[in-house]
């Protein structure tokens, strides 16, 4: 699709929300029919995709460094390769080390929190920035020119005839999130763009004074400013997502203080995703070009353009992910980094690269098969077996077996619907833990014991279909048997449904299991019961609560400070304060925004104990 029939064909819906002077675009539509259908099919599944871009095409093997090529690349990229010595070592592997930039991401990799996919492309390249990243958008082959994106046929697969009908009860919030200039070609559906994009981090948290950055003062600008307005006058989704950065507040301390904006951009994903935003997927966009025709390094070969740009990285990614899990989301959400395509394996004498093929990409998170997958970078020859101006890095990988693997292993999507995104099967890659169970989104149990009973409540926040959902029960909080089970039913939302089960364990541990229509089991959180008197780990007083004062008493000893979360029945953060110096009771006054005669789930964190409590207003 021609950029600027895209914009003529964005939804109008899309409107530009400003935090911080950042414009954000956030619409039931992608614009782009690939990614509009993988965001509706992955909103229910509790899961999130945060995708980073990096335009200009990096190069790759300054980037992830084929030791065991080390002296082969040295012959023929001496002006630009990093010294040896100060390459950063990966846990396991002998073969393969970061540029000296990314200390950060090498930390993540050895905590089991990177993976790498070596060697990524596609058969018969295109060096064309704007159709290369076409390509990367639409997960199309190079010969191919389709209008939609991967993530905006996702989304549609998902949640079809959007954007009628929508925003509802099921699907509250924008399918998609974009910070950037525009809405990205991978979100395109087939009939809208499936985002919600703003253009600079800083204009998000503008919102409520709905100012935007200046246009330019052409045709394009025309069109746009009026896009804007059209978008500011049909927004629906300015109140969720303006709640939700508002109801959390960033915890990591690892975000750089200035000069990284694809850190200030990320951690407003963090604050949406810990606010209770339910959209599904996030993009956002490396602030530097990379394309290095030129002065990509210093004389020292490792500081310049390129390891700049490296470090913004690094840091970046190390802080989200850091924040997300203090946020207590880390199993949720997960990272990957893209370039439209690599360099070339010779530098040119100009100490920079030329455009080239398959790069690495990354992946980060808590749910990941950590690693490298893929074996150290091979290059093509000249017909005399040597390396020249035209050697490329060797594709080990088709970018669309990296979208399939996603969409199958996190979005939840099944296998024929994958195919039907990316219009053929791909093979997936071990990118994701085999075991890795995420949250049952939209179900909190609660529970108390009396005279040898346990008594569960299980309140459904959201309408949700399963094969099956059961009660497990645990004397040890690690091996869980089922007390019952349901089968081919659903969960009505703001329902509360009550299970009973007799025991005269000391400690108790309960949760609920879903099994979801692809065949994915998810669990609640877990309810810890003791059968003494003093069973209960907390006790909220008076509940119903007045005049908006909470006494919170705790019937085991306090270790370190005290984390407060209240929940709204959708999941959203409501409110959070963290206390110290607390000892056996505590004692808060929250806002009077909480509506009366409405639950809400209250959470108290301390050590590694976690409770919750559902409380009410009158």
């Amino acid at each position: 699709m021609k950029r600027r029939d895209f914009i003529k064909n964005t939804s109008a819906a899309s409107v530009p929300l400003l935090l911080n002077n950042i414009p954000l675009f956030a619409s039931p539509s992608t614009g782009n029919n690939l990614l509009d259908m993988l965001a509706q099919s992955s909103q229910s599944c509790g899961k999130v995709l945060v995708v980073i871009q990096q335009n200009g095409g990096n190069d790759g093997l300054n980037t992830v460094i084929p030791l065991d090529k080390y002296s082969t690349l040295q012959n023929v990229r001496s002006n630009i390769l990093p010294p040896q010595a100060n390459i950063l070592a990966l846990n396991g592997t002998s073969t393969t080390g970061l540029n000296p930039a990314m200390t950060e991401m090498r930390d993540l990799y050895n905590n089991g929190k990177l993976a790498i996919v070596q060697a990524v492309s596609y058969p018969n390249p295109n060096f064309s920035h704007f159709r290369a990243t076409d390509i990367w958008f639409s997960g199309s082959a190079s010969n191919q020119y389709w209008d939609t994106g991967w993530l905006g046929r996702d989304l549609d697969t998902t949640y079809p005839n959007y954007p009628q009908n929508y925003p509802n009860t099921q699907a509250p919030d924008p399918l998609a999130v974009q910070i950037g200039s525009t809405l990205p070609f991978s979100l395109q559906g087939p009939a809208v763009n499936m985002g919600y994009n703003v253009t600079d981090p800083n204009a998000l948290l503008n919102v409520i004074n709905a100012t935007t950055d200046p246009a330019p003062n052409n045709d394009y600008g025309h069109e746009l400013t009026f896009l804007r307005l059209m978008k500011d006058q049909s927004n629906v989704y300015r109140g969720r997502i303006t709640s939700a950065y508002n109801a959390q507040q960033t915890l990591s301390t690892l975000y750089p203080a200035s000069g990284n904006t694809l850190a200030n951009q990320l951690k407003m994903v963090a604050r949406l995703i810990g606010g209770g935003l339910q959209t599904p997927i996030y993009i956002v966009n490396h602030p530097y070009s990379h394309d290095t025709h030129s002065a990509q390094v210093n004389s020292d070969l490792i500081t310049g353009t390129q390891a700049n740009n490296l470090s913004i990285l690094s840091k970046a990614v190390a802080a989200f992910q850091d924040d997300i899990e203090k946020m207590g989301k880390g199993s949720k959400v997960t990272g990957m980094t893209f370039s439209e395509f690599g360099r070339r394996v010779m530098s040119n004498a100009s100490v920079g690269t030329d455009h080239g093929t398959a790069a690495p990409v990354f992946f980060f998170g808590a749910a990941l098969q950590a690693g490298v997958i893929g074996t150290s970078a091979s290059f093509s020859v000249n017909g005399s077996g040597n390396i020249d101006v035209n050697s490329q890095v060797n594709m080990q990988y088709d970018f669309r077996q990296l979208y399939a693997t996603v969409m199958q292993d996190w979005l939840c999507l099944t296998p024929t619907e994958s195919a039907t995104v990316l219009g053929s099967s791909f093979p997936k890659l071990p990118i994701f833990a085999a075991a890795a169970p995420l949250p049952l989104e939209g179900v909190s149990l609660t529970g108390q014991y009396y005279q040898g009973q346990s008594r569960l409540n299980c309140h459904a926040e959201q309408n949700g279909k399963y094969r099956w959902y059961a009660l497990e029960f645990s004397t040890d909080g690690s091996q869980f048997a089922e007390v019952s089970r349901q089968t081919n039913t659903s969960l009505a939302a703001a329902a509360t449904y009550t299970f009973l089960h007799t025991t005269s364990a000391p400690k108790m541990f309960y949760r609920i299991a879903a099994q979801n229509l692809q065949g994915k089991t998810d669990y609640s959180n877990t309810v810890l019961l003791r059968s003494s008197d003093r069973q209960q780990l907390i006790r909220v007083f008076p509940n119903p609560v007045q005049n908006n004062n909470i006494h919170v008493e705790f019937f085991e000893k306090v270790d370190g400070p005290v984390d407060v979360t209240i929940y709204d029945l959708v999941g959203a953060k409501v409110y959070y304060n963290r206390f110290s110096g607390v000892q056996n009771s505590l004692a808060f006054r929250v806002p009077p925004s909480f509506s009366r005669e409405t639950h809400y789930i209250l959470e108290v964190v301390y050590g590694d104990t976690r409770a919750r409590e559902q409380i009410i207003f009158r």
